[in-house]
């Protein structure tokens, strides 16, 4: 009670939309890097790791909740004055987590990346950062059938978690089939232990130059369950695969597969009493990036909300759920808005 009078006191008279976010500076001064709504997290160890990726371990507040195998967080550094959130699937079981407090991402860093290319120098030992609550759906349900995983790249840190977690779980057969460039394979210790302890799982190692056809070592006499994560193109020919064989298919996306816009149409979008042209075959966050306007960009795949604002009026269609919004004020994510009609929006 006491605080949703805060908040509404907050909203009239400071300007901020609850209380805690108006003293998250004060709290600061004691506790770096706490924010009103997010979980502080300790970051304990960096290293890395073959093929541009790094190793991380953070330590998160006892608020924290243990996560599903395959789930994801967002991670929020500050960097350079900016706050910049990042989505990463957690890379370690729960039982991993509640026996060592720890949880573990593996990141792979891009030098033209707006976020990742600074990671190595902004992650210090020691330093705080802020994690969400846990999300994200691509679990492991196949405990009473076999079933095969197919990663591509990074697309094996959800695989981990699960493997770890269920592999003692079923009895029944669990294949890997782990593509990623000669000598990139990340954990491999890892998986060969897991081979090593359970008779029902095994993995291949896998490049797309010496097996270019990814479907190769999918035995369909199995009837297995395929899980896959890795890039959209990827994903999309072992979705094909499974929807030829009648397979049952889940997939996790590192981004958001937006579908192909060939709308050539433009339109007008006034922000504080400018006017800008915008296309309406591109999302908005990107365009408006290139016009240097004041925006925010977090994940980039309509997880975090950092880059929402206020749509005044007109109408967007949501790229990632594929609704049009109505034609009213409302709040919407600038990674995901692709324009249907001229908008006023409100940064």
């Amino acid at each position: 009670m006491l605080t949703s009078v805060l908040d509404q006191f907050s909203k009239w008279f400071l300007h901020h939309q609850s209380f805690a976010a108006y003293i998250e500076p004060l709290i600061q001064v004691v506790k770096p890097a706490w924010r009103a709504g997010f979980f502080r997290a300790q970051i304990i160890d960096v290293h890395a790791l073959s093929g541009q990726f790094l190793s991380v371990t953070l330590k998160p507040n006892k608020q924290w909740r243990a996560h599903i195998a395959g789930q994801h967080i967002s991670l929020t550094l500050e960097l350079n004055g900016r706050l910049l959130t990042r989505v990463f699937t957690l890379a370690c079981s729960p039982a991993q987590y509640k026996a060592t407090g720890l949880l573990r991402v593996l990141i792979k860093t891009n030098e033209q990346g707006r976020f990742t290319a600074q990671l190595q120098s902004a992650l210090k030992a020691q330093s705080w950062c802020n994690i969400s609550a846990p999300s994200g759906d691509f679990v492991f349900k196949s405990w009473h059938k076999a079933s095969t995983f197919v990663a591509g790249g990074s697309g094996i840190t959800p695989m981990l978690a699960m493997l770890s977690q269920q592999l003692a779980n079923t009895q029944h057969t669990i294949k890997l089939l782990y593509f990623a460039k000669a000598n990139e394979h990340q954990c491999v210790e890892e998986l060969a232990a897991l081979a090593e302890r359970y008779v029902h799982f095994s993995y291949l190692l896998l490049t797309r130059d010496k097996s270019p056809q990814l479907t190769t070592h999918i035995n369909i006499g199995d009837n297995p369950d395929i899980y896959c994560c890795g890039p959209a193109a990827f994903m999309q020919k072992i979705a094909h695969f499974a929807n030829q064989h009648h397979l049952t298919y889940y997939q996790e996306a590192f981004g958001l597969a937006l579908p192909s816009l060939n709308d050539d149409s433009q339109f007008t979008v006034k922000i504080n009493n400018d006017h800008h042209d915008v296309a309406a075959n591109e999302v908005l966050l990107t365009q408006f990036e290139a016009k240097k306007l004041p925006v925010q960009r977090g994940c980039g795949i309509g997880i975090c909300h950092q880059c929402q604002c206020i749509k005044k009026t007109g109408v967007v269609r949501n790229l990632k759920t594929g609704e049009l919004s109505d034609n009213g004020e409302q709040l919407i994510q600038l990674c995901v808005s692709q324009a249907v009609s001229d908008l006023e929006l409100q940064l």
